[in-house]
């Protein structure tokens, strides 16, 4: 019974790190949700890296099970390594920063995609890639026919989702004259969205105008 437990607790010792930096990562990432195989795949995954981090340091295992011999009975007692446990513990919080900063900025698929080894990004969808990279000034074409131009703020994680935040939003008439709405923001939906232009203006090379409302 005691070698059982002694297993059952490595288990969870080699799998709980793992969980935790997939968890994180989660919070940190916009992905799609995985199924059960997916799950326990990528935290053995990650597991295995951090444990295998952590043997270049330290030689000892997490847990060990110690035989004690007291007269003609042999007792068992598991113990942990808490210089091991805490490395553990903390390279399943530091991996998941790593990668939330890498799959943000797309900068190890960059890497890739210059060395001609791939043409994917790091980002879930390509809503994602437009409105992470294309930091510039928007105009938005309704359903209704109006077009209206602001910097989108917020935006949503999908295209199914397909809401945008313009800060200090503007209408663009039939003259293509802008007429400010004097508000913070227009929040639209989906169902309004016809499509949307990304114009030549940054928060770079915007006008002053542009400047205020960007900042």
């Amino acid at each position: 019974m005691e070698r059982i437990s002694f297993e059952t607790l490595t288990v969870f010792v080699i799998l709980i790190p793992g969980f935790i930096s997939s968890v994180l990562l989660n919070t940190f990432v916009v992905r799609k949700e995985k199924d059960t195989f997916s799950k326990i795949t990528e935290a053995l995954v990650f597991s295995f890296a951090i444990y295998a981090a952590v043997a270049l340091f330290v030689r000892e295992g997490p847990v060990s099970l110690v035989a004690e011999k007291v007269g003609e009975i042999t007792k068992y007692s598991i113990q942990c390594n808490p210089r091991v446990v805490g490395w553990v513990l903390a390279l399943s919080v530091i991996v998941p920063f790593i990668g939330g900063f890498l799959f943000t900025t797309d900068l190890h698929m960059a890497l890739l995609r210059k060395l001609r080894i791939t043409g994917k990004t790091a980002r879930e969808t390509v809503w994602l890639d437009v409105f992470s990279d294309q930091k510039r000034f928007v105009i938005v074409n309704l359903k209704s026919g109006r077009r209206v131009f602001g910097w989108p703020m917020y935006y949503s994680n999908t295209p199914e989702e397909g809401m945008l935040y313009l800060q200090q939003p503007a209408w663009i008439d039939a003259d293509q004259q802008y007429v400010d709405l004097d508000i913070h923001g227009l929040f639209l939906v989906k169902g309004e969205i016809e499509y949307i232009e990304f114009t030549h203006v940054t928060a770079d090379n915007a006008s002053p105008k542009e400047e205020a409302t960007y900042g």
